[in-house]
Order: structure tokens, then sequence, then C-alpha cells
């Protein structure tokens, strides 16, 4: 599933065609850029020395699109992947507000925008927004929307997210990450209906369905403080949990055909999977999922068109080379090591990335964590504890 990738800035409306479960077509999970490009407009430019995505934010009014391509089918014969689609078949007719969780990766924005459009929503528009990447303030100019002059380079009033949702879709993607503050606001939207634009006066009456997704914990944020209980009661009515791809058997190379075949090379010679190279899919965890899988091909296919299009086992390189497979593994000094960086990054996470916190929490010395956090290269240590997670639920799913 997932998998699509959208900014967090971007918005985009219903399909044009109806939905119905015949009219699919089998869809590749790897979107072409060249499709993507030609539905991007072209961001105004400003001379000012503002970063880029700032000017694009601030002076480039929302503009509600049509989408032409449906999503790609949930591909699967799996008992879990059945399971998916009959969940998402139920619940599309319902109103109620949805909880999509499962790891980074699964397609939960795939799952979200199947049952929109499985929905008496469908004709409405499908506004996703990513909740926990941007600045806080940014976060509820493009959630709420904003008046001429509700902040510095507010140069002209803009619709935010939940306004472009008017009967259709409200789409939060990574909710567990929104800040305390919005969280208390788009509470107040939820139980009143009515949404008040940075800086305006006037409420507005919106009509929508809230779907969200999450791939951390929201019981163990509320116990941290991290998110609202009121608004994880408001949100955690439907739920919908999708499996990792390393649960889904076969289904694994069944996408990763689908994937395959929609690159053959410029002179249309078709790609293919070896059945060794099969067997080596299969015996990975994929920590990062489909959107792993996906990245995996990728690398592959270069050398397959060496190969007269095949797909051989040297082909595939993973992202974490040395994550457990499904053969018992009995390499103590690696699990050590993982579970070592688990336990410093569960800390470093907890302690919001202040490393005197850390220290306190964990028992740990300060070097160790300064070691860690150099070892991160510049990667976000939320991020880095959220890989370091799906390793050890790889490691432990013998278990």
């Amino acid at each position: 599933m997932d998998d699509q990738e959208y900014d967090g800035a971007s918005r985009s409306s219903a399909y044009d065609q109806p939905y119905t479960p015949s009219a699919y077509s089998q869809e590749t999970y790897i979107p072409s850029n060249a499709v993507r490009r030609s539905e991007r407009s072209p961001a105004k430019r400003s001379p000012e020395s503002v970063p880029s995505n700032l000017i694009q934010l601030r002076q480039e009014p929302r503009v509600k699109s049509r989408t032409i391509l449906p999503p790609p089918e949930i591909i699967g014969s799996s008992s879990k992947a059945v399971r998916l689609r009959e969940e998402i078949e139920i619940y599309a007719d319902d109103d109620a507000p949805v909880l999509i969780t499962g790891e980074t990766g699964v397609g939960k924005e795939l799952v979200a925008r199947h049952l929109h459009l499985g929905g008496s929503r469908a004709k409405g528009a499908f506004s996703p927004l990513n909740a926990g990447a941007m600045p806080e303030t940014l976060a509820a100019s493009e959630l709420f929307g904003h008046v001429k002059g509700a902040f510095t380079g507010s140069v002209a009033e803009r619709e935010g997210a939940i306004a472009l949702a008017n009967g259709g879709v409200l789409f939060l993607d990574e909710i567990g990450d929104m800040p305390l503050s919005v969280q208390t606001h788009l509470l107040r939207v939820l139980e009143d209906g009515m949404v008040t634009k940075l800086g305006g006066k006037t409420p507005e009456k919106i009509d929508f369905r809230l779907i969200s997704a999450t791939n951390v914990n929201l019981q163990e944020n509320v116990c941290a403080g991290k998110f609202r209980p009121d608004l994880f009661y408001r949100i955690n009515v439907l739920i919908i949990d999708v499996p990792p791809l390393r649960e889904r058997g076969d289904d694994m190379i069944e996408i990763a055909e689908r994937m395959i075949a929609s690159h053959g090379d410029e002179r249309n010679r078709k790609l293919r999977l070896t059945p060794k190279a099969a067997d080596r899919l299969k015996s990975y965890r994929f920590p990062g999922n489909v959107r792993e899988l996906r990245n995996v091909l990728l690398r592959a296919m270069p050398y397959a068109r060496r190969e007269k299009g095949k797909i051989l086992p040297g082909h595939l390189r993973f992202d974490f080379e040395h994550a457990a497979t499904t053969t018992t593994s009995f390499a103590v000094e690696d699990a050590t090591a993982l579970m070592n960086r688990y336990m410093l990054l569960k800390a470093l996470n907890a302690a919001d990335g202040n490393i005197a916190k850390a220290v306190t929490l964990s028992g740990r010395s300060r070097g160790t964590f300064n070691t860690l956090k150099k070892s991160l290269e510049g990667e976000d240590f939320a991020s880095a504890y959220r890989s370091v997670c799906a390793e050890v639920k790889a490691l432990l799913n013998d278990c």
C-alpha cells in the first residue's frame, strides 16, 4: 500500500470518477514523475531572501484541483490484505472519524483515499495535511487558514486544509506529532464544526469527515502528556490497523512484481524477478515496508537491464542490511547493539532531544549520547527512533 507520498502543504480534491471497485485498474505503487510535474503549478518566486518553501506557502493561494487518476489498488490475497479491504468497504459509508494506525511506509494515506472514494463524500474534496511536519505557527495556518496581514508575509487571504475539506474528507497524517496548541484548536473545531482563520474574527461552518493516521502509539503519547486525551477520544472511533509488509506473506512478491511490470526499459524489455531474488525479498523484514520495497527495486533496475531484464539476488540492496530476517538469527552481538541503540534513542525521544534529560532518564553518560547524535548524521532523532523501533519489532517478530 503506500504508497503515494504527499507534501505536507499540498492539496488535492476528489477524483472525477465515481467509486466502484471494478472501476479500478491495477495501478503501480510508483507514480510517474512526469504526471506529477504536469499536475504541479509553477511556484511564484520572490527576490527576497526567504526560503522558497515559505514563499510558496505565503504567496500562493490554494486552488482546489481535480485529480484524474484513482489511487493504486490495495494488492494482495493474504488474509490480512483481504481483511483490510473489507474494513475499508465497511467503514467507507460511515461518517464517523477513522484512525489509521501502522508503521511508516505501509500506506496509510492510500487507505484514507480508498475510504474517501468508497463513501458518500466521494464527490467532495480530499484534503491531506501532514500534521507534524511543520513548525507550530505554520501548522495552524495550514490547518485553519489565515487572513491577509495575520502575520508577517501573509500578503493574501488563504484557505486552510479544513475549509478545503468542506463536503469531503480532511486527512491528517502523523497526527501524533501535532503541536499541543494546534490540538486544542482542532478539538474545538471537531466539537462545533466552526473554523476561524488566523487573524480572522468570523467563524465559518465546515462539514467534513476526519480521517487521521499515525505510526506512533497515541495511548503512550497521552500518558506522556504529548497528546490531548479529549482529542484522542474524538478521533479514536473507527480504527484500521494496516499490517506491515513482512506479515503479508506472498503479497510482498505480488506487490513487487506489479512495481516491476510498470518499469520496462526504453526498448520495452520487461524486467522480471528471478526466483532466488524473490526468496531474498521474502527473507528480509522491510522495516520501511512498501516504501522501502519500492526503493530496493528502483536500485536493482539499472543492474537488471544489463542482465537481460533479470533482477538477481545480488542486485537487491536493502536499507538495513543487518536487520533480522525470517531465518532465525543467533548473532547475539548484533542484537545487543540494536537494543542498546533502541534504549538510547528511546531516552532521547522521551527527553525531546535534550541530552541532559536523556542522561538523567537512562543513567548513561553524556559522551554516549553525543556519540549517538553524531552517528545520526543530521537525521532527526524522532525519525531515527521510529526506524529503530521497526528494527526491534522485526527482531522480536519470531517470539
